[in-house]
Formats: structure tokens, C-alpha cells, sequence
């Protein structure tokens, strides 16, 4: 995205372009949304509110219904990044959607996404974004 397509973004779009354009998901607290849209206090038409703006910038959210507590934190997702966000978007769907016929090219969809991020996951030996057992061997030989 250039700049000055930035500079002619509302917040919203903001917003919807950072999840999108950086890694897919931000975890936020509901005031920071009950803010942005203009108000004070998260009752449930505010929040009615702050769920159609999302779904207007196609930005998913979890849990999906959005709390009206204010100091709860929820996930927000990208549901047009190519990565962690399109998961979380299979992950949504399938826990929200009444079982139907095209469920199973959902859920091969997110197995083959699994799959290839467990093989990745595999081949550089780390699970948990620290050092592997095998680096913590290596350090311990020298």
C-alpha cells in the first residue's frame, strides 16, 4: 500500500489495512473499538455498530460475538491476509456455520494450511518461537 492511498483511509480502513498488510491479526480491547467508532460505553447497540463495521471491512473477530465488557480483549483478523488470518477465517467459519455439504472442502482447506505450517514447524525445529531442543544441545557441546 502506498502512502497516499494511507492518507486517504478512515480509521476503519486503517484499521482493516494493518491486519491485512502486517501479520494478520491484533488482539485489542473492546474500548479501543467502542473509541474508534465514537462512543463511550459498549452497550449492545454500539456493539451491533462496531460488528458491522468489521464485517464491512471484512475483518473477522473472536469470540464472535464481541463482549460489551469494555476491558475484555478480543482477537481481530484479517479475512483477506494470506496467512494467519485466512486460518483464523477457516477456524471461524467452521465453528460458527450449521454443518453443510461444502463444510469438507473447509476443513481440507484449513488441514492443508495445518499441515504445511506443522511441516515448516518440523523442519526448522522450533514449536513455540524459542530456540529448539537441538540448539540447546548444540550449546551445551561447546
Amino acid at each position: 500500500m502506498r502512502e497516499n492511498e494511507w492518507d486517504g483511509l478512515d480509521e476503519w480502513g486503517r484499521l482493516a489495512a494493518t491486519l491485512k498488510f502486517i501479520k494478520g491479526y491484533a488482539a485489542w480491547d473492546v474500548e479501543q473499538l467502542v473509541r474508534l467508532i465514537g462512543s463511550q460505553k459498549a452497550g449492545a447497540r454500539v456493539i451491533e455498530r462496531i460488528e458491522e463495521k468489521l464485517a464491512e471491512k471484512n475483518i473477522g473477530h473472536l469470540p464472535t460475538r464481541l463482549p460489551t465488557d469494555s476491558t475484555r480483549r478480543v482477537l481481530l483478523y484479517s479475512k483477506e491476509h494470506v496467512g494467519l488470518g485466512y486460518i483464523l477465517s477457516l477456524v471461524h467459519q467452521l465453528a460458527t456455520q450449521e454443518p453443510a455439504d461444502g463444510e469438507n472442502a473447509t476443513v481440507y482447506q484449513l488441514e492443508s494450511l495445518l499441515n504445511g505450517i506443522s511441516a515448516l514447524t518440523r523442519v526448522t525445529g522450533r514449536t513455540d518461537g524459542r530456540s529448539s531442543n537441538v540448539d540447546h544441545a548444540l550449546e551445551r557441546e561447546e
